[in-house]
């Protein structure tokens, strides 16, 4: 008898394959030498060495010898069948003297038991066939996926330790910033320009400036645990990242509608939920052949293949709202960096502005300060909304295979801005 696995054992097997947190072997190495990480470097580290892709693909083996099982229990069906078949025969073709004596001597006679026509066989054995197509699909799809998959967590990860590390930049120039204010302050009052309270205010600036680094630098350890921790690294492993998060504008070749049609076609899960919906279908159409409406199994079947067919549709529109939400995220993020840029223009003439009128004696170090905490504020907005359009870019190129919502690698990087 074909073992008739669940449909949702493997595609629940498959998303656990995808999205299993990696893990590597690597030798034994010196954790105090600072290891140099490009992108490319990270990426080749996890194509070579993640468990998941090797996962998935034993998935893929074991679809491949369910189905050939499923086909060689066919095959020895039917060759069962033909040897009855043949054996009936040759009884048939022995005349009434012949059979006699083969019972007198304790033969039984050959008959056909109909394994082929009875309801249980065929049921079992459709129904194996399309399960184990199937299952063979979406193992096949798996692999694909899995290394797709890691190749964005890896890329999400990356440029949110980037991030994190153009905050703590940002965090730093600035606490340098409040000392030279402290420093002029303290000249000032010295020589009896400023009152007692220019030099405390500066003081306030600067403890604030540090508190907020101090704040930053922990989100950026937390940004690179995550980035390790995808790679298979030891945690206390230092490493440097010798990339920059920059923008450059992705050359997108088809519209929205496009990318929405192909999503619905190529979608890991639209395939799962399709291939229950013929499961269930198919289970109901032999089912019905036999129970009549009224039953309760007959009731059982209908329910399941509608459920189906509900959770296929609804699918299919959480699948369009999530393609169209990350082209809006990517349309607004490119919007965004111009307008930032000149932002960050006047940011940094109002911050001029404001040294001169202190050197002057015309505003307080609080002013300068606060010119100062305008830009940084414009800067990080910048640096976030660079990191936002590589982040929907890469949604936008992995969104038609898997869903891409939700990223860990995302959230990581968006708690350090």
């Amino acid at each position: 008898m074909i073992k008739v696995w669940p449909s949702r054992k493997l595609f629940a097997a498959l998303l656990v394959l995808i999205l299993l947190p990696t893990s590597f072997a690597f030798a034994q190495e010196d954790k105090s030498e600072v290891l140099k990480l490009s992108l490319e470097d990270a990426l080749k580290l996890a194509e070579e060495n993640n468990q998941q892709v090797k996962l998935s693909e034993l998935a893929l083996e074991k679809a491949k010898l369910g189905r050939q099982q499923y086909r060689h229990q066919e095959k020895k069906t039917r060759e069962l069948e033909d040897e009855i078949k043949k054996a009936i025969e040759w009884w048939r073709s022995l005349d009434d003297a012949e059979k006699q004596a083969y019972l007198d001597q304790g033969f039984t006679p050959p008959v056909d038991p109909g394994l082929s026509s009875s309801f249980e066989y065929t049921y079992t054995m459709d129904l194996a066939d399309k399960q184990t197509e199937v299952y063979l699909k979406l193992a096949e799809m798996g692999v694909d996926v899995a290394k797709k998959g890691i190749r964005f967590g890896v890329e999400a990860a990356y440029f949110g330790a980037l991030l994190a590390r153009d905050n703590r930049l940002l965090a730093e120039a600035a606490v340098e910033r409040q000392k030279d204010l402290l420093r002029i302050a303290e000249a000032r009052y010295k020589v009896g320009a400023v009152a007692k309270t220019e030099v405390l205010d500066a003081q306030v600036q600067l403890a604030k400036a540090e508190a907020n680094l101090s704040n930053v630098k922990s989100q950026e350890e937390k940004a690179y645990i995550n980035l390790k921790k995808l790679l298979g690294l030891p945690l206390d492993r230092q490493i440097e990242l010798t990339d920059a998060l920059k923008f450059e504008l992705a050359d997108i070749d088809v519209t929205l509608e496009e990318l929405i049609e192909k999503a619905l076609k190529n979608r890991i899960d639209i395939l799962s939920a399709e291939g229950s919906y013929e499961i269930a279908k198919l289970d109901f159409d032999l089912n019905s052949k036999v129970y009549p409406s009224n039953t309760f199994i007959y009731k059982e079947k209908e329910h399941a293949k509608e459920d189906a067919r509900i959770k296929l549709e609804d699918t299919k529109a959480a699948v369009e709202a999530e393609v169209r939400q990350i082209w809006l995220d990517l349309e607004d993020a490119k919007a965004n960096i111009p307008v930032l840029d000149k932002a960050i223009e006047m940011a940094e003439e109002s911050l001029r502005l404001a040294k001169l009128s202190y050197q002057a004696g015309l505003v307080r170090s609080v002013d300068v300060a606060a010119a100062e905490e305008g830009l940084r504020q414009v800067q990080l907005q910048r640096a976030g909304a660079i990191y936002n359009y590589n982040l929907a870019r890469l949604k936008l190129e992995n969104v038609v295979l898997f869903s891409v919502s939700g990223s860990s690698a995302s959230s990581a990087a968006s708690s350090s801005m």
